[in-house]
């Protein structure tokens, strides 16, 4: 069970469970919801990221709408790692965008290469484009749980994310249930990003630590919703803005303040 998980669902509005549950795909990257907007959450498949490895057919498959946004909400604890992704597109498509919430345009790994500069670096998933991070850092460790050349193991954490400065994770770690111990590995003065469209924009984060939320909207939901049917990851989408979302903005100096469209809200 997350508790974070947890504490961003009790923020949902009671308003938002009458509205039809539509938009419920499961593609090769990305899973779509939709309720006030499109939301988003990788597809978990992978058994090398989700240790459950549970087998069996989503429940109540083809018809999965029919169950209701309450119901797949309650997935987020779902040993099936595709009922997972379900109920984080959900979340996300159902959320509060609005109110006093601050939201920049940017990228979540442009602003770690800033952030970086002779600091100690921790960055928990294996991201393209990272050079310009490791030239700037005094020190650069890559966590994964699918090595590549040059990664440390994902159970390594324990002895980089004390020591480092500045920490990036994968918004994936929402799904496997491994933010939460992330989390409480971090020192109090350093910096915690995480990114991916699966992340709920939700400040609820910010109670359990995060000093940065790298998330994303759908602005195009024709654009997305063909794209991702194809094959598509974020990294393809136009449609998609990517939103900086700080706990203090002045992290955020020089990034472009940015609102939610009303259609989206």
């Amino acid at each position: 069970m997350s508790l974070i998980l947890n504490a961003i669902k009790s923020t949902v509005p009671d308003k938002v469970y009458d509205l039809p549950l539509t938009n419920l795909a499961a593609y090769a990257f990305v899973t779509t919801a939709k309720t006030r907007r499109v939301g988003l959450s990788m597809t978990l498949s992978d058994d090398r990221v989700f240790e459950f490895r549970v087998k069996s057919a989503v429940t109540n498959m083809g018809e999965v709408e029919k169950l209701g946004l309450k119901k797949i909400l309650e997935w987020t604890d779902s040993l099936n790692g595709i009922e997972r992704s379900f109920a984080i597109a959900s979340l996300n498509s159902a959320i509060d965008l609005g109110g006093k919430n601050r939201y920049f345009t940017g990228n979540a790994l442009e602003l770690t290469a800033r952030l970086a500069e002779n600091k100690k670096v921790a960055v928990v998933g294996h991201f393209p484009n990272m050079d310009h991070i490791k030239s700037v850092a005094s020190s650069f460790t890559i966590l994964e749980k699918r090595p590549q050349e040059g990664d440390r193991k994902a159970e390594d954490a324990v002895e980089v994310i004390p020591e480092a400065d500045v920490i990036t994770v994968t918004g994936v770690t929402c799904l496997n249930d491994t933010l939460e111990g992330l989390l409480a590995l971090k020192r109090s003065d350093a910096i915690f990003i995480v990114l991916g469209p699966t992340i709920p924009l939700s400040p609820v984060l910010f109670d359990f630590g995060v000093d940065v939320i790298g998330g994303a909207w759908v602005e195009d939901e024709n654009e997305v919703l063909s794209k991702m049917a194809q094959g598509g990851t974020a990294r393809h989408v136009d449609g998609l803005r990517n939103i900086l979302f700080p706990k203090n903005p002045e992290l955020l100096a020089g990034f472009s303040e940015v609102k939610p469209p009303e259609h989206i809200i």
